[in-house]
């Protein structure tokens, strides 16, 4: 332990990007998930922490049941779409049937090489960073393996410091838009599944081969709407409250804005600075509200 590179009581640095202390997770286990055995059927849902991984666990899930009857299973998204980064020795990943959909946070150099040699689908959901840092903010609030901050201006700071879990955002976003000719890879962006869930739901499909019907896409969107995942013990993660692994529900709003409600205007000018530093080279566009 004393010789991990501590960022904060819970996290240590490791190539860059910030794991958890009292994870199972050591530096030889992040490298051995560079030689896990990877299918051309595979599926990986990428993300930075809190820029709609869940919604997208449910979208991918629903999609399969839709496409492949053999998907069909009474289990949460959590354990059908399992993480990357929970892979140990003593817990290996849980076979599942063709396509199989693992989630990961890791950055591209980090995940298994077969994900780049074998061309295997590769979904990218991505948000608008001022959401991200908010929603961030109240799960380490909800979950127990992170201490919670001790106010939202020092998160904040952190956040911008890139020494929040996995690291900077800022740095997610463009390793993967840099190795975007490396991997089979779709954006996704958060706000554009607000605005049109649909016509997302149907560029997944697309991307992934699915062609379903006009009432199967029906069911997907009404299944992956806010108010039916909340509700839906599958997709809401309400089990890791009762197994004391949440100290309350992180489905808090699915809204583009709620920074609005956070930062001052000094932080707000602090931000976009930032943010025009570290991003103006690429052409990407945050939407940073939607209004209801």
């Amino acid at each position: 332990m004393d010789s991990l590179d501590l960022v904060s009581p819970d996290l240590f640095r490791y190539k860059r990007k910030n794991f958890l202390v009292r994870d199972k997770l050591r530096p030889k286990d992040l490298d051995d998930l560079q030689h896990v055995d990877i299918r051309p059927t595979d599926i990986f849902l990428i993300t930075y922490p809190k820029s709609g991984t869940a919604w997208m666990q449910q979208i991918l899930v629903k999609i399969m049941e839709a496409a492949q009857p053999d998907w069909v299973e009474d289990a949460t998204n959590r354990v059908r779409v399992p993480w990357l980064e929970e892979r140990t020795a003593d817990n290996p990943f849980r076979e599942r049937p063709d396509p199989r959909i693992f989630g990961s946070h890791l950055p591209p150099d980090m995940l298994p090489k077969g994900v780049k040699d074998k061309r295997v689908k590769v979904v990218y959901v991505w948000r608008n960073p001022k959401d991200v840092l908010v929603s961030l903010y109240h799960f380490a609030q909800s979950w127990v393996m992170l201490d919670s901050p001790k106010s939202f201006g020092d998160f904040f700071q952190q956040f911008l410091n890139g020494n929040a879990y996995m690291g900077s955002w800022f740095d997610h976003v463009r390793e993967y838009y840099a190795a975007q000719d490396q991997l089979d890879i779709l954006w996704v962006q958060y706000e554009s599944m607000l605005k049109d869930l649909r016509g997302e739901v149907v560029k997944v499909c697309a991307f992934l081969g699915k062609n379903l019907t006009d009432e199967a896409i029906d069911h997907v969107v009404e299944m992956s709407t806010f108010k039916n995942m909340k509700a839906d013990p599958k997709a809401n993660y309400k089990d890791l409250i009762e197994t004391n692994r949440y100290k309350k529900e992180t489905m808090r709003k699915g809204v583009a804005g709620d920074w609005k409600n956070f930062f001052t205007v000094a932080q707000n000018e602090h931000f976009d600075k930032v943010f025009e530093e570290k991003m103006s080279d690429l052409p990407l566009t945050c939407v940073w509200e939607i209004k209801q």
